[in-house]
């Protein structure tokens, strides 16, 4: 028969997934009652209105299940007090609860462990350093235009706190889990893989207020835990800046290259330059640098305006050693088609000519660096 004891030792293979340690370990679990086959069980969040909440209820529920003279499983939670977050910070600081966890076959806990490449060819992440300078349309638009000649592809919104991917490419919808154990992530109309926080929230309006130790694990887990499939390319959205999400990013996925994204503005220039620098310490390869916004062509007169002054971007990429992918014009198409989720339907001869750019650049890269992939698969997929 079933008891406390037992739905105890149960829990212990439970991991919090925003701490990737054991909830019993972690003292989340609070209460277990038992009633003829049907088992209770209350556990104390670490963050009010977790995102992942769902899945942490499903994990304890399966759990549970599994032990036998179990007939039914329910799941409740609360949230710890401000008190008992502090005495878990002291626990975890002072090493008294193990210091590393396995999980998906990689080590979460004390350290960031790079991860697994499983089967992904290319992991290209596209950052700036200086907000507003177009990240996520030059993602969007990169992946819209490898998918149009035949590749797999896949985006990764890695900006927790401003995520805007979901709503650029139009998916909608909750992704959840598939045969595999993995999570399934969204398609777009023509294909394009998308793994979002807004996809997870229940109110993609809630702002998420996480510190860097949520904001790490999460990433870790919008990819590790995510079933990309095979992919040709995963391109990564990089928030602005350079601090805890973009470094969880460089430290733990195994990326093949970055794309620099920058704008006219000397501004942009300065801090632009910070993200390539980082990249470099990082020893992450720089495929190039796009300049985004760089003119505008008049629609009446054909005449072309520099809205935000001369553009910079080639003397900028050749000043920091990196190849120039090219100049993005401003288009009233784009913000149009990205309020309405349909930036898959634009296209032009800069965009297709800067994919062309990264298809033989990214080649180069995976040449020099082979990954066990199907044997199916070439450097040049059939479309």
């Amino acid at each position: 028969m079933v008891d406390k004891k037992l739905v105890m030792e149960g829990l212990k293979s439970v991991l919090d997934p925003e701490i990737g340690r054991s909830i019993v370990d972690l003292n989340m679990v609070r209460d277990i009652s038992i009633n003829d086959g049907r088992v209770n069980v209350k556990i104390a969040l670490t963050v009010a209105h977790c995102p992942l909440a769902k899945t942490l209820q499903a994990d304890v529920e399966s759990a549970v299940q599994k032990l036998e003279g179990v007939r039914s499983v329910m799941v409740e939670t609360t949230t710890m007090t401000r008190k008992e977050l502090e005495e878990l910070k002291a626990m975890m600081k002072g090493g008294t609860s193990p210091s590393t966890f396995q999980k998906s076959g990689s080590a979460v806990g004390a350290g960031i462990e790079r991860l697994g490449k499983r089967g992904v060819r290319n992991i290209i992440a596209v950052m700036s350093g200086k907000g507003g300078v177009g990240k996520s349309f030059v993602t969007s638009m990169l992946a819209s235009e490898l998918r149009r000649r035949g590749y797999e592809v896949g985006v990764l919104d890695a900006d927790l706190t401003g995520p805007s991917i979901a709503k650029v490419l139009g998916v909608t919808g909750k992704p959840y889990k598939g045969a595999s154990g993995g999570i399934v992530p969204i398609k777009t109309k023509t294909g394009i893989k998308v793994m979002s926080i807004n996809l997870v929230l229940e109110d993609p309006n809630m702002p998420v207020v996480w510190r860097g130790p949520i904001v790490n694990s999460v990433i870790r887990q919008l990819y590790w835990d995510v079933d990309w499939g095979d992919l040709h390319y995963l391109l990564v959205d990089l928030p602005p800046g350079t601090s805890d999400a973009p470094l969880t990013v460089f430290q733990s996925l195994p990326l093949d290259g970055v794309i620099i994204v920058s704008s006219p503005q000397d501004l942009t220039s300065m801090i632009v330059s910070k993200a390539v620098n980082m990249a470099k310490k990082m020893e992450a390869p720089i495929l190039g640098l796009v300049e985004n916004m760089s003119y505008l062509d008049c629609p009446h007169c054909g005449k072309r305006i520099s809205l935000f002054g001369d553009p910079k971007g080639q003397k900028l990429a050749q000043g920091l050693g990196l190849a120039f992918l090219g100049a993005v014009p401003l288009d009233p198409r784009i913000a149009n088609l990205s309020d309405e989720g349909r930036i898959e339907d634009y296209s032009s001869p800069i965009i297709t000519s800067m994919a062309d750019e990264l298809r033989i650049r990214a080649t180069k890269q995976i040449q020099q660096v082979p990954y066990n992939l199907p044997i199916a698969w070439s450097v040049e997929p059939a479309p």
